[in-house]
Order: structure tokens, then sequence, then C-alpha cells
């Protein structure tokens, strides 16, 4: 059997490189995600984001998290709003952390490190039901999300700085996903 692309992974470059391949169908699912948040990937409105976030992928910044604005009606009928929001790692002195500020030139909300406050990223009716985290992941956390990948790529995701951008406006979906390839 072959070896996993993962488990081969040296360094959190390595990792961004994966990262592409996988969203763009051509890898083995990275080991974080939890098949049952698969379907997500096939949806029209979803799809869509696979190519700007295979681009600040390759650029180096390992994508965890992200998901498109919506503001509108949920099969529960209540209003859910998203704001547009990325989040991921890169090296701890990665040059791309110099590019950020131009995103925040085009009106988006950048974080490095941990956010001061929460953020909230999705509200169903007012109320926040997804929330931009404080915290840091702890050291079991990463392992187990990150299991089967290389140790060094493992021991860089340790080391490495969290990476966030939001859109601040609620259902605006045309200015992060274009804004990242200012990174690459």
């Amino acid at each position: 059997m072959p070896t996993s692309p993962w488990r081969t992974a040296r360094s959190i470059p390595d990792l961004g490189r994966f990262m592409a391949l996988w969203l763009e169908g051509r890898a083995p699912q990275w080991p974080g995600y939890r098949a049952e948040f698969g379907h997500e990937e096939h949806a029209d409105d979803v799809r869509r984001l696979v190519a700007p976030l295979a681009v600040v992928n390759r650029a180096g910044l390992v994508t965890t998290q992200s998901q498109p604005a919506g503001d509108g009606p949920g099969a529960d009928g209540a209003r859910w709003r998203q704001r547009a929001f990325v989040s991921g790692v890169v090296r701890a002195r990665s040059p791309l952390l110099a590019r950020l500020p131009v995103l925040e030139r085009e009106g988006l909300v950048v974080v490095v490190g941990r956010p001061p406050r929460p953020v909230v990223l999705t509200d169903r009716d007012g109320r926040p039901t997804l929330v931009l985290d404080t915290r840091r992941p702890g050291r079991d956390q990463l392992a187990r999300e990150w299991a089967g990948t290389g140790r060094r790529a493992l021991r860089e995701l340790r080391r490495g700085t969290a990476v966030h951008v939001v859109d601040p406006v609620w259902g605006r979906n045309d200015r992060l996903w274009p804004a990242l390839a200012l990174l690459a």
C-alpha cells in the first residue's frame, strides 16, 4: 500500500501543497477532516471556493476552516447569517505574514494568533452558533486532528502561527475569496 502524502509531509508548506491537492480532489482526505462533513464540497456554492483556497494553501497558509457567507432563511425557517472566513496556520516566520495587510486594505479583518475576543462567524436569529475561538488548540488536539501526518510537519504546526481572515459584512461573498489571491 502506498504511503499517504500526509505521512511524508515535513513542513507546513508540504501540508499546504497536500491540502490544495485534497481540495482539488487529487489527494486523500486530510487527517483532521471528519468524514461526516465531506458532503459540502460538492455543493455548487462551495465548489467555487476550491480554487482560492488551493491558492492560499500553496502560498503557505494551511487552511483548517472556511465557510462562504450567507444571509437568509434556513431549512428550519430561522434567519441564518454567516460571514465569509478562512482560518489556518503558517510558519512562525513566514513571509506570508508580511503580506497580510493587503487583505485589511480590502476591508477584511485579519487576526494573527488568538483573537482578543470571540468573533461571531454564524448566527441563527441573532444568536451565535459559530464563533472564532480565542483558545489555542492543545498539543493533544493537534495530534488527534493531524494523526497520520509526518512528525516534522506536526511539530511545525505546533509552533506555527494561526491566521484568521474574516469578512465583517454578513452575507458578502465577493470580497474574501478574490482577495486570497493577493497572498500568492
